[in-house]
């Protein structure tokens, strides 16, 4: 009866499976291009308790290599915030009105600041063009490179790019609505002396995200009228109607994040023989809750999403890398576009590949840069005929759920967790490592109610058992794979 009954479970299981990665294909159309976008990241400074500690943190934060830095000499924006009457309408996020967080950027002259760095802005209000050469040829692949180099202009004309990703320039601006001490918390909640056990940090942030209009209009403009050059005769009017243009912010998105840092206090149990000072814990805190927006922010905004079309196959070849921010092991979906009978253009997923290599390509573009390889883990065959892949990221966790059959059986879940990515990083670094990929840390658990002969009496225990341990995921073709494991159990 239970054998019958797990086989059903799994052929319902594989079939459900199936039937969710065939309903996803969503006739959208994805777009092939992927250019990098420019971050800069500030810090709502509302003047709560430790506005002070969080902004002299802000330095600490370092904008991933996959972005050109537009890191700011200015770390904060001012804003005057009632938080008791914004909690008494939103007491969950706590979000100030977008209005209010626009009005505060543009008050800060934040658009300005951005255009300056991009346009190299001198103490005399001239402008050059360096910065934006310099990422235009940083930001071209080898088929940029390709077709550049059989135009008229030849590689010369990839400064040209330049001028388009200005229009990519993102705000990352940091609100922390609610932050407090353990200290604070217990205080707060009446915790008896006893059981006040940790110190550390609990905060709710909230991470607003502008993007800097720099349309065509927009553009045309700042040439035309803003532009200052070392030879320009009307500096002076010019550099105060540069600092009085209104240069529209569009408005993307706001993550949410309870990020907590804490530690048990000393005498405790397994407290840490050294403790971590309320400054680490507070750079940790921001930190943690910036990278998780960050990961929101490319789940949810296609622009964040790395693409690059299939190079070759056999293995799997698309030329990204750390340039981009590709991890070992990270997933990525295979799309081709197609044409329906309306003449409308939709992109079909054909499979899901993996990261098994993660090329140095941290430099310029010379037409012969090295790919990073992928192997398949789901899906159709893969060809290079213009296919391309886009970045989907995992939460790198898998939990299970059911029920074992003889021995010690009963209700069982597991919950694994990938730490391949670690141990590229720690022993390999470059080049194809098949073998590393799959590794996951395991943590199982299970309860069952069984009959045993006790004292020549038939007798009915429950138990407990879990098991802790390493396991391997290996594919045997594209869609099927085994999961053998090692571990411990008790």
């Amino acid at each position: 009866m239970n054998r019958y009954f797990i086989l059903s479970l799994f052929i319902i299981t594989f079939s459900f499976y199936c039937c969710i990665y065939s309903y996803a294909q969503v006739r959208q159309k994805v777009s092939t291009e992927y250019d990098r976008n420019a971050l800069t990241i500030l810090m709502l400074d509302s003047r709560d308790r430790y506005s002070d500690e969080l902004i002299n943190l802000m330095g600490s934060l370092r904008v991933p290599e996959k972005f050109f830095d537009n890191t700011l000499h200015k770390k904060s924006v001012p804003l005057k915030v009632d938080r008791v009457k914004i909690a008494a309408e939103d007491s969950y996020r706590m979000l100030v009105p977008e209005t209010d967080v626009e009005s505060a950027l543009q008050n800060s002259k934040i658009p300005q600041r951005i255009l300056s760095k991009w346009f190299d802005r001198r103490d005399d209000g001239s402008f050059g063009v360096k910065t934006l050469a310099d990422r235009g040829v940083y930001n071209a692949t080898d088929n940029d490179l390709m077709v550049a180099s059989a135009s008229k202009r030849g590689t010369a004309g990839l400064m040209d790019m330049g001028m388009g990703l200005v229009d990519n320039s993102y705000i990352i601006l940091l609100d922390f609505a609610e932050l407090l001490s353990m200290a604070e918390i217990y205080e707060r909640d009446s915790i008896p002396a006893n059981e006040r056990t940790m110190n550390g940090f609990r905060a709710r942030m909230n991470a607003y995200v502008y993007k800097l209009d720099f349309s065509e209009p927009v553009a045309a403009n700042f040439y035309q009228n803003l532009w200052i050059s070392e030879s320009s005769e009307n500096k002076a009017e010019k550099r105060e109607l540069f600092e009085n243009t209104h240069f529209p912010l569009t408005y993307i998105n706001t993550f949410t994040e309870d990020v907590a840092v804490t530690q048990l206090n000393p005498g405790q149990k397994y407290a840490p023989q050294v403790q971590r000072t309320p400054q680490q814990m507070m750079k940790s805190l921001m930190e943690t809750g910036f990278s998780q927006s960050l990961l929101k922010l490319e789940n949810t905004n296609e622009a964040f999403r790395v693409k690059g079309m299939i190079f070759d196959v056999n293995p799997i070849a698309i030329k990204i890398g750390r340039k981009e921010g590709l991890k070992f092991d990270q997933r990525y979906f295979v799309y081709e576009n197609r044409q329906d009978r309306k003449g409308n253009i939709y992109s079909k997923r054909k499979g899901v590949i993996r990261s098994m290599s993660v090329a140095n390509n941290i430099g310029l573009a010379d037409g012969a840069s090295e790919p990073s390889l992928f192997y398949q883990v789901a899906g159709g065959k893969i060809d290079n005929m213009g296919m391309f892949a886009e970045q989907k990221n995992a939460s790198g966790f898998n939990l299970y759920a059911g029920y074992t059959d003889g021995g010690l059986g009963g209700a069982t879940a597991r919950l694994e967790q990938l730490f391949s990515p670690l141990l590229y990083e720690a022993f390999a670094r470059s080049g194809p490592a098949k073998g590393m990929t799959g590794w996951k840390i395991y943590v199982e658990g299970a309860y069952g109610n069984q009959e045993f002969t006790y004292d020549s009496e038939l007798a009915k225990f429950g138990f407990y058992r879990g098991s802790v341990g390493l396991s391997k995921e290996i594919y045997l073709t594209r869609n099927i794979f085994i999961d053998p494991f090692l571990g411990y159990g008790i």
